[in-house]
């Protein structure tokens, strides 16, 4: 029986990041009682709907913003109403999003004791210039106490997060975060290309000439690099800015890309029902009047045609290193990939990007290199120009998930 994932967005941040393009508010911890009021509430709606009272969840992820400026028991409160209000599979995947600047060895231990199974630790670098350069609030140290904390507090399943390809980054400064990360034994690494989101204050100095980012060739080799030296040393690259030891995948962020049913509650959150994505409003305050007003805070729905369908199931399946199960696909939409997208296919296979092993579409290892490319032509085949940036969110066309980059629903840490 196919299960779900549920996304709480935690919006609260101490600073917000200057590439951060997330729906995060700063300065207001003091509206976190009525947030956690208004979340209960909706969860109590959602359980009422039929739709969400049938599913069975498999995950629970915490993401922001920084969830981890909940208190424990506020957090143990809102697991408390979950498990309360919806059906859950045997042994959720449950995460926290974690800044490592707010947060102790004591807090963490009462993290799990609460029921938090998965830690995701916001980390980006571990050089003091480049924390600096993107705002965040934690030092180098801070960041491995972080990682050494968990473990004693009892964490066996810790992600760290980075992003590369930083302006003024060399690629040696990038070996010695992941050279650094590798010594500190996480069960799973997030790595994620820069992206340089409109609107955001990194934007803007780039708009202005004031910061130089780096070329396409120069991101190709950080990318090529960590893939190399990430597997080298045992964490294997299951979807294209994620690496696990076997059997730590992070089960939430599947859930994503499988095409499975999502219910994402707070500001901002994305949810898929299999037949429409929906997202809630992205303003604090007008969250809080509604829910207060026992109104759900859905801003907006968007019904999936079918090409819409087809394009997220391929683009989806080649962001995973094991690629498209062609005969499940075929099974689905009553036709193969290679009729659905003509003579695309052979043409990426002639060019080295893609190759079929085992009943699997896959992206060959330039084919990961061109990613969004390739996807593009897909998408032009079926006359569809979605978004495919697809980092921290738990939309796979608006990113949103959570800590900064990890697949773990909308938003930031």
């Amino acid at each position: 029986m196919p299960t779900a994932a549920l996304y709480i967005h935690i919006p609260f941040c101490e600073k917000r990041c200057v590439y951060c393009d997330f729906y995060t508010v700063a300065g207001v911890e003091s509206r976190l009682p009525d947030y956690i009021k208004a979340l209960k509430k909706e969860m109590a709606l959602r359980a009422a709907e039929t739709f969400w009272q049938r599913q069975r969840f498999a995950t629970i992820f915490f993401g922001g913003g920084t969830p981890s400026l909940l208190a424990p028991p506020e957090i143990a409160e809102i697991l408390d109403t979950a498990f309360a209000s919806f059906h859950f599979a045997a042994h959720p995947e449950i995460t926290l999003e974690a800044n490592p600047g707010t947060i102790t060895s004591a807090q963490l231990a009462r993290y799990r004791a609460a029921g938090i199974n998965r830690l995701s630790l916001g980390i980006q670098s571990l050089h003091v210039d480049e924390l600096e350069r993107l705002d965040r609030i934690h030092s180098p140290q801070q960041a491995i106490d972080a990682v050494v904390m968990a473990r004693h507090a009892g964490f066996e399943n810790i992600n760290m997060d980075f992003i590369f390809a930083l302006p003024q980054q060399t690629l040696g400064r990038w070996q010695d975060n992941l050279a650094q990360a590798v010594e500190l034994r996480p069960t799973h690494i997030s790595a994620y290309n820069l992206t340089i989101e409109p609107g955001t204050p990194l934007e803007v100095k780039i708009r202005k000439g004031e910061i130089q980012p780096l070329s396409e060739e120069e991101e190709r080799a950080f990318f090529q690099f960590t893939i190399d030296f990430l597997e080298r040393h045992g964490w294997q690259q299951y979807e294209v800015s994620n690496f696990a030891k076997p059997g730590y995948e992070a089960r939430h962020n599947i859930k994503y890309w499988d095409g499975s049913a999502y219910l994402g509650l707070g500001a901002s959150a994305h949810s898929y029902d299999g037949k429409r994505r929906f997202w809630n409003v992205a303003n604090l305050r007008k969250y809080l009047a509604a829910l207060a007003a026992d109104r759900c805070p859905e801003d907006n729905a968007e019904p999936l045609t079918k090409q819409q369908k087809i394009f997220e199931t391929a683009f989806l399946g080649l962001r995973q290193r094991r690629g498209v199960d062609l005969a499940a696909f075929a099974k689905q939409f009553r036709r193969s990939f290679d009729e659905t997208f003509k003579g695309v296919v052979q043409e990426l296979e002639k060019g080295g990007l893609l190759v079929r092993r085992d009943h699997y579409l896959q992206l060959t290892r330039e084919g990961l290199m061109l990613c969004d490319e390739v996807c593009t032509r897909l998408g032009t085949q079926l006359e569809i120009a979605p978004k495919l940036n697809f980092k921290n969110n738990n939309s796979p066309d608006d990113e949103a998930e959570g800590n900064d980059g990890e697949q773990h629903g909308p938003q930031g840490q």
